[in-house]
């Protein structure tokens, strides 16, 4: 499926390629996850104090516990400024401890406190209830060919990132 289509632009009477975006897989990507984001962090604040940043970082450290905020920007793909402020306000909660790296003293490294753990427990219930919503209606085949197919996106991610276009496409 076409990615674009041939349309008239407005006002010009010429012909021009515009995004079709029901074929456009960015689009698509783009809007389930804001949405996605949106929502869950309207729900994470009201329920529980926390942003989906916040859910983001301590999901992580359950999985990694004791690691720096950079492994998290590394696996999750966050901006390094949105790790620090969430870890930061996780601190100040007392859900994460900080505590000096014996090799190398200029990085701190991050766990769940026993309160961060009993909100981690909180939240993930309430996480995997809503993945479990929006994968109503997908076979478990379906469901792992849907992991699948974002799997090998995600493996196109460093592709992506170094991508130059050649002199004269895109400006």
């Amino acid at each position: 499926m076409p990615s674009t289509r041939r349309d008239r632009a407005a006002g010009e009477g010429a012909e021009r390629d515009v995004l079709d975006l029901g074929g456009y897989v960015p689009y698509f990507l783009t809007a389930i996850s804001n949405t996605w984001s949106r929502s869950s962090s309207r729900l994470y604040l009201e329920r529980f104090g926390v942003g989906v940043t916040e859910w983001r970082v301590m999901s992580q450290l359950a999985i990694e516990p004791g690691i720096a905020a950079q492994r998290i920007c590394e696996v999750i793909g966050l901006d390094k400024g949105a790790v620090s402020r969430s870890a930061a306000t996780l601190v100040a909660a007392g859900h994460v401890a900080e505590r000096p790296d014996a090799r190398d003293a200029r990085r701190q490294l991050l766990e769940l406190t026993p309160s961060g753990y009993a909100l981690h427990d909180r939240l993930i219930a309430l996480a995997t209830a809503r993945e479990q919503l929006m994968l109503e209606g997908f076979s478990p085949q379906e469901r792992a060919q849907l992991l699948d197919f974002l799997r090998r996106l995600q493996a196109r991610l460093p592709a992506l990132r170094d991508y130059v276009p050649p002199s004269g496409e895109g400006g």
